[in-house]
């Protein structure tokens, strides 16, 4: 098999249609923190044209372009790292009837500097690879693996020096499936080193959706049907809900970043929940119940190590609703379905160890509108919904809601995202953190589009 063939194989979807951009978005293992990403462009045949790489602050780091020859095949490349004007390259020839591939690497002095030489199998994989120094010396060698369905599972990289062999075994673990990968974990001698999500266009158009990663795939997201993110202001901190038997009876999860990962344990001191929040502090939790039509807000506190009794908001404040939001100096935001201006997100502002009289703050004609976050009040951050299902459609979705001196409002939807609900912005973490109702879902707060 050809090289184009193979790159026809390893990059045909399941409709047949062949890449454009493949953009690789990198998320640190433990923390689930934006790392930057990477991107491809092909040519319509399937050939790589470039291959660029960003920071998480969106610095490009690298720029590689590719040039083929008459059979199709890399002949030489030119690449420019960070800031660098002048440019790399790399120079590509081919022995043994194609299946032995050797790399130039020409410095920017011009001088020849490292080869590399890969051996290549009957489909155009690289199979093996030995790594040499200008001088001729080896330094290094590589055995490289494959799945059945001619993804990479991963390669055995050995340093050769003077005195001893230093080996490392990396390897790709995909969380949905091998081919046509969505998600996957690369791990460096079983030590998790990234989570890369994929996101394809096969079309010569800007893609509308970009791929979320799953947060903390099988810890926080679990394939159990998680809602209700809410963060403290540190990242370090949140809560979530687990679906149980009825989607408005959730079982509440407190999670802790540690050095090692996220650490979840059960709130079950307050049985299950409607939705729940938790302070920017992340010493308090909000949460709301919804039995026989009748909604209750709650909060309870972080004392040490326990977490105290639930208070009864409703009962003692009189604030009647659901999906509690703290604000950054105390106010407390919330959806109340029967407020004397309508259903909307209404506010109530901390008095001593308590609450004013909640009043309407965004209460439109058109639509539910719920779930509001948001640090000052000044804007919102609500799901929307403009018919009785809320299921997924052109207009239901995460808007962000803005108000001006003279109280004026500005809506516009976040129209970069897939269907969600319960959208937060993660600065420390460069995430924006939603829920689809089935998953935690996460993409880089600089491609969603809030502000």
């Amino acid at each position: 098999m050809s090289l184009l063939s193979l790159l026809l194989l390893m990059f045909s979807g399941e409709s047949g249609s062949i890449p454009l951009v493949e953009k690789i978005d990198l998320y640190d293992p433990v923390s689930g923190a934006y790392r930057g990403k990477e991107v491809f462009h092909f040519t319509p045949d399937g050939r790589r044209l470039r291959w660029e790489i960003y920071d998480k602050d969106g610095k490009n780091t690298l720029r590689f372009f590719l040039i083929h020859d008459g059979n199709g095949r890399d002949a030489k490349a030119i690449y420019f790292e960070d800031t660098a004007s002048e440019p790399s390259i790399e120079q590509f020839t081919y022995r043994n009837n194609g299946r032995l591939k050797i790399t130039q690497y020409i410095s920017r002095n011009g001088a020849p500097s490292d080869r590399t030489e890969a051996e290549l199998d009957e489909q155009g994989r690289e199979i093996g690879k030995r790594y040499y120094r200008p001088d001729g010396k080896q330094y290094g060698s590589e055995s490289v693996y494959w799945y059945p369905d001619g993804t990479q599972k991963g390669w055995d990289f050995t340093y050769i020096s003077s005195k001893k062999l230093i080996s490392f075994r990396y390897d790709y673990i995909a969380f949905d499936k091998e081919k046509n990968w969505i998600r996957r974990l690369k791990s460096r001698d079983g030590v998790p080193e990234r989570i890369e999500v994929r996101t394809v266009i096969t079309e010569r158009k800007q893609i509308k959706y970009r791929t979320p990663a799953l947060l903390a795939p099988g810890i926080i997201s679990t394939g159990a049907s998680e809602s209700s993110p809410s963060f403290a202001a540190d990242g370090k901190s949140m809560v979530f809900a687990r679906y149980g038997a009825e989607w408005t009876e959730k079982h509440p999860y407190y999670a802790r970043l540690e050095e090692d990962g996220w650490k979840v344990e059960p709130l079950r001191s307050i049985g299950q929940v409607y939705n729940l929040a938790i302070s920017p502090d992340g010493k308090t939790v909000f949460y709301s119940t919804r039995k026989a039509g009748k909604r209750q807000l709650y909060r309870i506190r972080k004392e040490g190590e326990r977490w105290s009794s639930a208070e009864n908001l409703t009962q003692n404040y009189g604030l009647n609703g659901t999906y509690p939001n703290l604000g950054q100096d105390g106010t407390l935001y919330f959806y109340d379905a029967g407020g004397a201006a309508g259903d909307g997100i209404y506010q109530a502002s901390p008095v001593g160890n308590g609450f004013s009289r909640a009043t309407p703050l965004y209460v439109p004609k058109v639509g539910t509108n719920f779930d509001a976050y948001t640090k000052d009040g000044r804007s919102l951050l609500v799901t929307r919904c403009f018919d009785d299902a809320c299921i997924s459609g052109p207009m239901n979705g995460l808007w962000q809601v803005s108000f001006d001196s003279t109280g004026a409002i500005t809506e516009k939807k976040l129209d970069r995202l897939p269907y969600a609900w319960g959208g937060q912005p993660i600065e420390l973490l460069g995430l924006f953190v939603f829920t689809d109702g089935n998953d935690i879902l996460a993409i880089p707060l600089r491609e969603s589009g809030f502000n």
